[in-house]
């Protein structure tokens, strides 16, 4: 199952695909629906992550001579979809990125249920 969402993200509008943790004959589970919509009624966790992910990236960003946009996080982190893990212990939603510093793995900014986050390469939710 997947589906559209619009989201405001570090200032900028972006459309993007909701992918669903489950397999083509299956449908999302009422626990995923619930997940995600908590997720959309807290726009302000989005913009709280970005403090996050630019100390994730700090590193990889400086030591880049060629990135002259070092203060826009676009210049390296580019939103491509999220992702609703099916869980039924922990309830989470992974807003999925493109990463200029690790395009074979990208970059996962995952929520769980009370707005905590952590900032891995993707490979921390799928």
């Amino acid at each position: 199952m997947s589906n559209k969402v619009s989201l405001r993200i570090w200032g900028r509008d972006f459309l993007l695909e909701v992918d669903y943790d489950i397999f083509d004959d299956e449908f999302a589970t009422q626990e995923q629906i619930d997940t995600f919509d908590n997720f959309v009624s807290h726009p302000d966790w989005i913009e709280k992550a970005k403090d996050q992910v630019e100390k994730y990236c700090k590193k990889s960003v400086l030591s880049d001579d060629e990135n002259m946009k070092k203060d826009n996080i676009f210049s390296y982190v580019k939103p491509d979809y999220l992702f609703v893990k099916n869980e039924t212990k922990y309830h989470r939603v992974a807003l999925m990125c493109k990463y200029r510093y690790d395009e074979e793995h990208g970059l996962a900014v995952v929520f769980d249920s009370e707005g905590k986050v952590t900032v891995g390469d993707q490979d921390i939710i799928l």
